[in-house]
This record gives structure tokens, sequence and C-alpha cells, in this order.
């Protein structure tokens, strides 16, 4: 097992861990909630620029990842990243990268077969994420105001106040955090580790910049 395919199923172990720390009891419940907005805000961010389908022109494509901040002459989403399956003229299962969007000549990264056909499945787990991203992220941003309302009727307005910057600095770390994974996914594992990435980075964002939030909120909002 290569160091790249070994650095993508450790990305994958690190999903499949925070997804079931969102399902712990109470005494994670805050944590969670920050692990769910990480999450949410990067694969609306994702759904917003990637588009998965599986196969493309030819027989031999497999997984295609097209970025729609990049335009066909035709105004088509160009591919950035896909798996071609191993033929007769190229006997090897590799991605290819599209230098037009990396500026990089594609590296033709091997990978085999049994990894192709997990990627593939990852690929259409994260295209059901990104359908639904559009809907959890308004839910998301509905339940972060309703908290703020909730305690603003019930009197307490620091603590809403409070709750507003802080919340900032979720979404603000999640941003940027995801920035950084895309950059280390794109690296490691170019289409799939770039959206992976995303959401691990953004994740991770939304950790720092809600603790950096709570304590800009206790700076700016006096007792």
């Amino acid at each position: 097992m290569g160091p790249r395919v070994a650095v993508f199923l450790l990305l994958l172990s690190i999903v499949s861990t925070i997804h079931g720390r969102v399902n712990e009891q109470d005494e994670d419940r805050v944590s969670s909630r920050k692990l769910l907005t990480g999450g949410t805000v990067i694969a609306y961010q994702n759904a917003g620029r990637y588009i998965i389908k599986d196969g493309g022109t030819r027989a031999y494509n497999g997984l295609n990842i097209f970025d729609t901040a990049y335009k066909t002459a035709k105004g088509d989403p160009k591919w950035f990243a896909r798996i071609d399956h191993a033929t007769v003229k190229n006997p090897v299962t590799h991605i290819n990268v599209n230098k037009a969007i990396t500026g990089v000549p594609d590296p033709h990264i091997k990978i085999s077969g049994a990894t192709a056909k997990a990627v593939g499945l990852t690929g259409k787990a994260l295209n059901v994420v990104q359908k639904v991203a559009p809907i959890a992220m308004v839910a998301s941003v509905a339940y972060d105001a309703y908290e703020v309302v909730g305690d603003w009727n019930r009197g307490d307005q620091k603590l809403a106040k409070k709750k507003v910057v802080a919340k900032m600095g979720q979404y603000t770390g999640a941003k940027y955090g995801a920035s950084a994974g895309i950059t280390i996914g794109t690296a490691i594992f170019p289409g799939i580790g770039t959206l992976i990435g995303g959401i691990i980075g953004g994740i991770g964002g939304v950790l720092l910049g809600g603790a950096g939030g709570e304590l800009v909120a206790e700076v700016v909002v006096p007792r």
C-alpha cells in the first residue's frame, strides 16, 4: 500500500471517527454541534463548486470531479480530477489531474483497482452529502438563530451577543480551515482528497474559530 493510499484511508478513518462523536451524549453536545457546523459549512461550499459524476465520455473513465469555478468555451464546468481504469494502451489504473486548473502537468498518480473502487464508493457518498448540504446549511443557520433569539427573549442579551460573535468565529474558522484542508487533500489525493480535506479542515477550523470567537466575545461584550 503506497503512502497516498495510506493517508487517504487515514482521512476516511478520521471522518468516521468524527461521525461517531456526533452521536455521543450530553457532555459532548457542544463539541458535536461545532463538528456538525464545520462539516455542514464545507459540504455546502463543496456543493456550490464541485460536481461529482460516475463515469465520463470514455468507457474507461471512473469517478469524475468537475470544478464549476473553471468553464470550457461552451460554459460547462471543466473536469478537475478523474480516475481512469486500466486499458490495453495504459494497463495501470490512475488519477488524472487537469493541468488547465492546477497549472501542474498531469502526474498520472497510479492506484490499485481496489483503491479506485473505494474512491468510487466514497465519491457516491460525498455526492449524497453534497445534495443534502444546502438543506443542512439552512437548518444549521436556523438552529443558530433559534439559540440566539431564545437567549434574547429570555432576557439574556449579553449571552445572545456573545453567541453571535462566537458563531461568526466558527463560520469564519470553517472557511479558512477548509482552504488549508483543500490544499493538503489535493496534494495527497486530487479529487476525492480535495473534498475530504476540505471537510476535515473545515471541522478543525470551526473548533479553532469557535474558541477564538468565544475569547473575542468575552472581550467585546461586557459582563
